[in-house]
């Protein structure tokens, strides 16, 4: 019977996640706020939606840019040991 807690453990899991799926996230969230999650929403100026957007492309264009001089230095460093 080897296995039998495992497939037991699967099975609880299993049965958890489908209860959460009836749960409601608030009290006050009704059937007409189901998009916002009872998050209440702003309308937000064009601009600013632009602004926002700019300055999270300029903070992935310096991550990647990090990423890769620690991926070159990684590199460098390997072949320099390895020879």
């Amino acid at each position: 019977m080897g296995g039998f807690g495992s497939a037991q453990g699967m099975i609880t899991s299993l049965k958890n996640n489908s209860r959460r799926n009836k749960r409601e996230a608030f009290d006050r969230w009704t059937s007409s706020d189901k998009e916002s999650n009872g998050i209440e929403v702003e309308p937000v100026s064009e601009e600013v939606l632009i602004e926002i957007r700019n300055k999270i492309q300029k903070q992935n264009r310096i991550t990647t840019i990090k990423i890769t001089v620690v991926i070159v230095i990684g590199i460098i460093a390997t072949t320099w040991l390895l020879f």
